[in-house]
């Protein structure tokens, strides 16, 4: 969808993924602050482990989603916009069309001789 909408400068502009990132450490921070000042209760242990559980497989779906949409972009090519699509294309077409006319024009003299 961003590819169609020529939309990848402005979602890479929101730094997303970082900031997933950041918030997950942040929240494993916190985590970890709260399980050292409460050891004693074995059912807040067991819901502070749980919530790291939680947090971790959270962390690694949005890292597979991540590589996922990389991925996507460069078998797709999408790191291109569409104006540089389109230049890179006419560039293409450019270098094809001078050899096919200078093709023509050497085979036209052996023809002639």
């Amino acid at each position: 969808i961003l590819k169609l909408l020529d939309q990848y400068y402005e979602f890479d502009c929101l730094h997303w993924f970082q900031a997933v990132r950041t918030k997950f450490r942040q929240d494993r921070q916190q985590l970890s602050k709260q399980s050292a000042g409460g050891r004693g209760d074995e059912k807040l242990q067991q819901t502070m482990s749980l919530t790291a559980k939680r947090l971790e497989q959270t962390l690694q779906e949005y890292e597979l989603l991540y590589y996922s949409l990389s991925s996507a972009r460069i078998f797709f090519r999408a790191d291109l916009t569409a104006a540089e699509e389109k230049e890179a294309s006419a560039a293409e077409d450019k270098p094809k069309e001078g050899a096919e006319e200078g093709a023509a024009q050497t085979a036209q003299p052996a023809t002639a001789s």
